[in-house]
């Protein structure tokens, strides 16, 4: 592949509105988003097989909770600027120097300051403990170099130079992936492991710094007004991801404060292998959403019709991907893992659960944003980070007394949020956006699922446990013909929706 060249810079604003993106400009972004999320998928999918088998559960906590202190507050860090950068800077291009200056000076103050926090935070919890202090200040290094680049990135976004976007996204993945594989083949401790997040980070920083700076040279100088201007416009975002992020890692606070070090390993390397599945609910909703707008703009009953057949389809989707990992749970980690992460199959099973909410989460909240709900949306989203607070201190608590898996309690929460976030988001849709249609789809996916479960069960305890994938979605998909669960016109969204993914990231190879 060719190596890109830089854009000369644009042309001075004039008096008139800029042009809209064509449509094959934006065939191509998305193509190459989706392409750069693929491989990146790929690259911490194999991350994830490693790391913990290598490390074992303790290491693997020990780094999971310096990670989500500090996703937690890189988030404050960021203060939502990213998404203000990129509005303001796609509508005035030249003041994309002083906008981006101000922004990366705000970052290290920002930084600065959450320093303190953290250190009083890590005296009161883990003082005792010298590695889980030495990977915390490691880990905040790497969040502030990630802070920074996400200005950078943030800036480009807003240019539509989504070729170096995903170029560097990419190559942050790949320095990640390769020096963390390297440093965990050669026997490092998990402190020098660590390292690799700070120099991916860094060379994200500094090739998107690279790229952006040849065309607008950097400006470091604070221009109050504008910071100011900048924090106030930006507060709003930060609420949302604040919320959502802090909604994400509080359960690893939690496990580590009333069960152990060790069952934050378990849940980790739980969540990491849930997360790698999904890739598929996120590249349909980024083909969909676009036509979800159009449907609202054109009426309800467009944006119902719309919203049915999507529905149907991640749901016929979710069911056989999530019970399918919960059968098969235990015999997938006891292989890749071995016995000092039996306890990570539970929490995998129920995870498998938790999947098919979170796919049906994922396109219903974009139907909420396509029917301009989105303030229900992020009040649905602050209540769920609120509430999942005492959920885990009941249930971490119980599963770590009874069971001795506190890692079970954080995904049992997660199960009873994930699937509270889901009713609550279907009762704020605009009326009649769902129907009866979308209720007989659910119970003759879930019965065609069960079957599935049934036929494949025996299979767990056998070493061909791996032979259940295809005979199972044989199973169900035979199940699902014969009970002709979805309309001709549903299984013809089906294909054109695979269709367009397929042919955005053959567009985007070239």
């Amino acid at each position: 592949m060719d190596t890109p060249s830089l854009p000369p810079p644009p042309p001075p604003a004039s008096a008139s509105a800029t042009p809209m993106t064509s449509g094959t400009r934006m065939a191509r972004n998305a193509g190459l988003m989706m392409l750069a999320q693929l491989l990146t998928w790929a690259m911490a999918f194999l991350v994830a097989i490693f790391q913990p088998r290598i490390l074992g559960p303790l290491a693997v906590g020990q780094l999971a909770i310096a990670f989500s202190i500090w996703l937690i507050v890189g988030v404050v860090i960021s203060f939502g600027m990213d998404t203000h950068l990129t509005k303001e800077i796609a509508r005035n291009p030249q003041r994309t120097s002083s906008l981006v200056g101000t922004s990366l000076i705000l970052r290290v103050i920002i930084w600065l300051v959450s320093c303190f926090a953290v250190w009083g935070y890590e005296q009161l919890s883990f003082g005792a403990d010298p590695v889980q202090s030495a990977l915390i200040w490691t880990i905040s290094l790497a969040t502030l170099f990630a802070a920074l680049s996400s200005a950078i990135m943030a800036a480009l976004v807003g240019l539509e130079q989504m070729p170096f976007v995903s170029l560097m996204t990419v190559l942050n993945k790949i320095v990640l992936t390769v020096l963390s594989l390297a440093l965990l083949f050669a026997g490092f401790n998990v402190i020098w492991i660590s390292f690799a997040s700070i120099m991916a980070a860094l060379v994200g920083f500094i090739g998107g710094a690279f790229i952006l700076f040849r065309q607008y040279p950097l400006r470091l100088r604070f221009d109050f007004p504008t910071a100011r201007d900048m924090l106030f416009a930006s507060r709003k975002y930060l609420i949302t991801a604040l919320t959502v992020m802090f909604y994400q890692q509080i359960s690893y606070l939690f496990i580590a404060w009333l069960a152990s070090t060790d069952a934050v390993g378990w849940y980790s390397t739980a969540t990491k292998l849930y997360g790698t599945l999904m890739f598929f609910p996120v590249a349909i909703g980024t083909v969909v959403f676009p036509s979800l707008i159009r449907s609202h703009a054109a009426g309800q009953d467009h944006l119902s019709y719309a919203a049915r057949r999507i529905f149907n389809l991640m749901l016929t989707m979710s069911l056989p991907v999530g019970l399918g990992l919960t059968t098969f749970a235990d015999p997938i980690v006891r292989l890749l893992y071995g016995d000092a992460f039996v306890q990570t199959g539970t929490v995998l099973a129920v995870l498998g659960i938790v999947l098919t909410f979170t796919y049906l989460n994922t396109i219903i909240g974009q139907l909420m944003l396509a029917a301009e709900r989105t303030y229900a949306l992020n009040l649905i989203m602050i209540v769920a980070a609120f509430a999942t607070m005492p959920l885990n201190f009941i249930l971490v608590t119980w599963s770590d007394t009874t069971l001795a898996n506190g890692a079970l309690g954080g995904a049992l929460a997660l199960m009873i949020t994930e699937a509270s976030i889901l009713l609550a988001m279907i009762y704020q849709l605009p009326k009649g956006t769902l129907g009866a249609d979308n209720l007989r789809v659910c119970g003759l996916s879930l019965f065609a699922a069960l079957v599935m479960v049934l036929a494949i069960w025996w299979l767990r305890s056998t070493s061909f446990f791996f032979l259940g994938v295809p005979l199972g979605a044989i199973i169900y998909l035979v199940a699902i013909l014969r009970l002709r669960v979805l309309p001709p016109e549903d299984l013809e969204l089906a294909k054109e929706v695979f269709t367009k993914i397929r042919a955005r990231l053959q567009g985007a190879k070239s």
